[in-house]
Formats: C-alpha cells, sequence, structure tokens
C-alpha cells in the first residue's frame, strides 16, 4: 500500500505563491533558499519568539515524534480528550492534511489554536484590526499569514469535530518596551537531544519565566472574523492541491511562465549547473536563452499593468530581449535604463562623470552596519528598532591623494547609536562629500535623531548634525546606487544595482582597480572579492562574513553569545567584521574610480571585443 502523502501547512502556503512549486518540494528539487543565511536569520529569530511565547505557559507540554507522523497524532489525540491543557507542536491529522501547531490549548470544548510569528503590528486602538487597510479589506502582507491559520482551523476542526476552534496570530508588538525579562540576551540557542537529528534551530529561556509575564513583546489576536472571511477560498483551495498528491505520488500542477517567476527560488545559480531545475522544468529550452527577459530590469513594468510581457514572449517561444514587443516600453528613467540593458554593452552617460568630478573633496566613502530584530538587544528599545553596530569610511581628502580608512565597531553593552553617530560625526565633520549606496545610511541616522528624543539624549551639536546631514541628500550626500540606476551599465549586472553586482562587474572588466591601496593581497587574485574574503579561525572551525546577514549573527554572537565570553573569539570575530565592511567602502572606492578616470588603453584586438562607453 503506498505511503500516504500528506498536505502540510508548509506545502499550502508554497501552493499558494505557485502551485507548481508544491511538486518541487515534495520531491526536493534544490532551491536557491535552502542555503539562504537571510531566512536562516529569520528563522532563528522566530524561534526566539517562539520560545517566549512558550514561556508564557508553563504549564504547557511539547508533543514530540516529528518522524512518525501518525504515532504523533495519536498522542495528541490522547492529551486533547484527556481534558484541558496546553501543548507545543502537537500534530493533527485529518484526510491527506497535517498540520503541527505551535500552541494548541483545550478550555473545557473550545479549542484555542495560536499560529506564532516574528512579524510585528503596532495595535492603534482596540476596535481596528492590525491586519486590515484603510478600505476594510486584509492586507496583502497578512493574507499569508492568515491563510496560514485559516487551513490549521479546518484541519483541526475536522479532526475534532465536537469541540470550537478559535484561531489566534501570535505576533511581536512594536508598542511595547523591552524589559531586563524579554530582551535579546535571555534566549539562548541549545543543541537538539541526543539521538534526535536537528531539523531546526533550538532555543532556551534563561531568564525568570514569572518576570515574564509582564515583561514580553507579544500580542495574541483574535483572528476568527479574517479566517471566517477567507475560509471557503482556503478550503477550497487545499482540496484542489490535495488531487495532485495521491497514492504516494505527486502530480505537477503546471502553471504557465510569467514574470514572477524571475525570482523563483528554483531558479537556480551558475554554481548549481548539472542539478535538477524547477525552473528549468517549467520554462522548457526558453530557459536558457540568453539574454533573458527575466534578467530586465524592473521586468515588472514592462508593458504596464494590463500586460505580462514574460508570458506573451514565453507563449510565442522566444524571451531574448530581441524578441520584446517594441510597444513593450513606457516612458522615463526606468524605460531608458530597459533600452540601455537591450543593448548589452558597458555604458555610462556622460553626466555620470561630469557630476561626480564637480563633488567637493573631500570625498568619503561610507558604510554601515545595522540591526533590526524582534528582540531588542537592550532595555526600553522597541521590537525591531534600529541598532547600528559598525561603519567604515574610506576618504579622499584631495585630487590624486592617498586613501585613508577609518572604521568604529561597537564594543560596549550598552545601547551604542550615541557613539556610533558622535564618532561618524567627528570624522566626516561638515565639509566635503559623503557618498553612500542605497538610503539606508540615512534612514539609520534618522533613527538615531529620533532615538536622541526618545531617550532623552541630550546632545546639540549632534542634534545639528545629524539633521543637516539628513537635509542634505542631493547635495553632500550623493547615493551612487542611485547614480548607477539612472547612468551606468555593465551587461555582467544583468538587472541589478547592487554593490554586489556593480563591483564584481567593475573589478573583472578594469583590472586597474585592483592596484588601488584599498585592497589587499588576498582580495587581487579573485574574480569576485566578496567570496576571497580570507577565512579566520574561530574556536575549531573557520569562518567568514560575506554579507550583512552574516555580520548581524557574528555580531550578535560576539557581544551576547557565548563568543563574548571567549577573548580569542571575540578578537576573531572583530576582525571578520571589520574586515568586511572595509571592503564595501574600497569597493565604493574602485566604482568611482572606474567612473572618474580616463578609459585604460586596450590593444587593437582586444579593443574589437571590448563593450564600449556609450
Amino acid at each position: 500500500m503506498a505511503k500516504t502523502i500528506y498536505l502540510t501547512k508548509s506545502d499550502f502556503k508554497k501552493a499558494r505563491e505557485c502551485q507548481t512549486k508544491l511538486y518541487y518540494k515534495k520531491n526536493k528539487y534544490p532551491s536557491r533558499l535552502d542555503d539562504d543565511p537571510y531566512l536562516a536569520f529569520l528563522a532563528d529569530g522566530g524561534f526566539m519568539v517562539e520560545t517566549m511565547s512558550r514561556a508564557l505557559f508553563p504549564e504547557g507540554d511539547t508533543i514530540g515524534d516529528w518522524a512518525n507522523p501518525e504515532k504523533a497524532f495519536e498522542a495528541t489525540q490522547k492529551a486533547v480528550n484527556s481534558g484541558d491543557g496546553t501543548w507545543f507542536e502537537p500534530t493533527v491529522i485529518h484526510d491527506s492534511f497535517l498540520i503541527r501547531i505551535d500552541i494548541l490549548r483545550r478550555k473545557g470544548k473550545t479549542l484555542e489554536l495560536i499560529e506564532v510569528k516574528s512579524s510585528s503590528i503596532e495595535p492603534v486602538d482596540d476596535v481596528s484590526s492590525p491586519f486590515r487597510g484603510k478600505r476594510g479589506g486584509i492586507t496583502s502582507k497578512w493574507r499569508p499569514y492568515l491563510e496560514d491559520v485559516t487551513f490549521q482551523a479546518l484541519v483541526l476542526e475536522n479532526a475534532f469535530p465536537g469541540f470550537k476552534v478559535i484561531p489566534y496570530l501570535c505576533v511581536v508588538d512594536k508598542t511595547k518596551e523591552a524589559g531586563p525579562a524579554s530582551t535579546y540576551d535571555r534566549f539562548r540557542m541549545t543543541p537538539p537531544p541526543e539521538g534526535q537529528p536537528s531539523w531546526r534551530a533550538e532555543f532556551e529561556y534563561v531568564g525568570n519565566e514569572s518576570d515574564l509575564q509582564d515583561d514580553n513583546l507579544l500580542s495574541f489576536v483574535n483572528v476568527t472574523e479574517e479566517a471566517e472571511e477567507i475560509r471557503d477560498e482556503v478550503d477550497e483551495a487545499r482540496h484542489e492541491l490535495a488531487k495532485s498528491l495521491y497514492k504516494g505520488r505527486v502530480k505537477k500542477i503546471a502553471t504557465a511562465p510569467r514574470y514572477q517567476c524571475r525570482n523563483c527560488e528554483y531558479r537556480l545559480k551558475d554554481k548549481n549547473a548539472g542539478k535538477k531545475s524547477g525552473f528549468e522544468e517549467c520554462w522548457g529550452p526558453l530557459a536558457k536563452q540568453e539574454p533573458h527577459i527575466l534578467d530586465l530590469f524592473r521586468v515588472d513594468l514592462l508593458g504596464g499593468k494590463a500586460r505580462d510581457i514574460p508570458e506573451e514572449m514565453a507563449a510565442r517561444g522566444d524571451v531574448r530581449f530581441s524578441a520584446i514587443p517594441p510597444n513593450a516600453f513606457g516612458e522615463g528613467v526606468t524605460a531608458e535604463r530597459q533600452k540601455v540593458q537591450i543593448a548589452n554593452r558597458e555604458w555610462a552617460a556622460p553626466v555620470l562623470k561630469a557630476t561626480l568630478l564637480s563633488h567637493p573633496y573631500p570625498l568619503h566613502f561610507i558604510d554601515f552596519e545595522g540591526s533590526r530584530i524582534a528582540l531588542p538587544y537592550h532595555e526600553k528599545m522597541r521590537p525591531y528598532e534600529q541598532v547600528g553596530f559598525q561603519w567604515s569610511c574610506h576618504t579622499i581628502r584631495e585630487p590624486g591623494g592617498p586613501i585613508e580608512h577609518s572604521e568604529w565597531l561597537d564594543n560596549d553593552h550598552a545601547f551604542p547609536n550615541f557613539a556610533f553617530a558622535t564618532s561618524l560625526k567627528d570624522l566626516l565633520g561638515t565639509d566635503g562629500t559623503v557618498y553612500i549606496w542605497s538610503p539606508y545610511e540615512l534612514t539609520m541616522l534618522r533613527d538615531v535623531s529620533d532615538q536622541m528624543v526618545k531617550y532623552g539624549h541630550s546632545d546639540p551639536e549632534l542634534s545639528r548634525w545629524l539633521n543637516d546631514f539628513e537635509t542634505s541628500r542631493g547635495e553632500r550626500v550623493i547615493d551612487l546606487c542611485a547614480m548607477a540606476r539612472k547612468y551606468y551599465f555593465h551587461p555582467e549586472m544583468k538587472g541589478s544595482v547592487s554593490i554586489k553586482a556593480v563591483f564584481p562587474a567593475v573589478w573583472r572588466n578594469n583590472r586597474a582597480v585592483r592596484k588601488l591601496s584599498c585592497f589587499d593581497g588576498a582580495s587581487k587574485g579573485s574574480e569576485d572579492p566578496y567570496k576571497s574574503l580570507p577565512a579566520l579561525p574561530v574556536g575549531d572551525d573557520e569562518e567568514v562574513v560575506r554579507e550583512g546577514t552574516g555580520a548581524i549573527r557574528v555580531y550578535q554572537d560576539m557581544m551576547f553569545g557565548l563568543a563574548g565570553q571567549d577573548p580569542e573569539k571575540r578578537a576573531a570575530y572583530r576582525k571578520l567584521l571589520l574586515q568586511y565592511c572595509h571592503l564595501d567602502t574600497a569597493a565604493m572606492v574602485a566604482i568611482w574610480w572606474h567612473w572618474t578616470q580616463p578609459k585604460p588603453k586596450e590593444s587593437p584586438l582586444r579593443r574589437l571585443f571590448r563593450f564600449p562607453w556609450s
């Protein structure tokens, strides 16, 4: 007899994005999300929020045995039928549907189903729903969460027909302030029990659980009304999906190629060449056509709201740039940028160099590392409030002058933002030009300005400087990412203007930038300096930080985790953070240099194959 293939709540959520993804998920196709550090970071935050929520129910019991769902469901049935109680991770099965509920409570003939999310709300009053927009409809942000809890409620109702089910969303409340019982350092990651495979991160609460009753950052919101509103739609969708799971096999539900496929996790990068690819199965031979329509900058805007140009092109059997209908382009900067990319050659508008050369010295290239997490690092902070823990700055004080480097990294367990901003003010002063890449730096300093008021931090000089910095965007503070979006393109960037796309393209195609003094020998021989950042020994392992999420995790462990108790590990983590942030601002210098310097001389043969400047 074929083994039952269950439709789980994670299956349902994935299939609501795209029905074809259910087939790829069930058959374990390789996905770009498999080792995504950002998703792992978010998951850890979610598990900590879940640990906080469980700590609010000290009477609760965990129902495990996840490897044997049928046996786990029997344990759930026995627990529920034995009387009132609270259970964590109980398994519930009905027909071909399987759920594991975050928290389940029985009160008489009522079952409270609590789905825990690390997403946040900002309640305004006791009447309006935080999950609805101004016109009263469920917002697109919250709809997947509400569909998830509705799916679970339907399965639970069917499995226990004698009970009334009340669904709740447990979410982070951004209006609450952290007390000593609810800060980040109250949670510790723990290894799985011996003999049990770790299917996810596990955390324990190391504070006083009785204090947490009054000092927690969560809100439990009854979503019965929202669940009833979408109940019929969710019920119909889950049964339709369940039809594709039959006699131990998964039937693929075909979906037409469309522009949303551009970010599909089953569209693998070159490093996964040779592995089975869901994207290639969906798109067939069209998947390998180059340059591919899905790599076009803002392809979602092509053709306007009424048309899906990638879908039209796929139906005609040609998704190359050359097949884009002439009437698909709109007007304005985005359309011009798309046409530049279609030319598929390096391009820089003359205004780019002229503008950069007009900026007054000294030139400062800055990059920040910061964190917004659900559980604050410090008391009195609110969930997802900004913390700036590091900056790097490369400075050129005069034309042709040397490249200087300055940096700052938090080394104190106190709230760091005011020291962060003061040290930056002392370096940048009020003269010259400050280059950033994206508005993140402006946003962080705006947050620091607001925090000065919130926390009563009196420093008139710093306050004036922050205000001047904010109002000087476009004058003294220049966003190089915005300039790249308007005035620069290289084919290797494809549709991206991320510094992680622009810098490697410049690095690989203008070897002269490698001679800049801001690059060390370890990076000069690599075709992608970010991938060549050296690993450092940390205990028995070697670690490396190559992206912002990794920087946050290392900072957290260094300041609030076990590494903070080991001087050698702490020193190694500091070095990891400093070398990563240094590279970001060095990359900005390299891009600026490439944009402002004369073209390197080329041999006649190379000139035949180069991408000319327009």
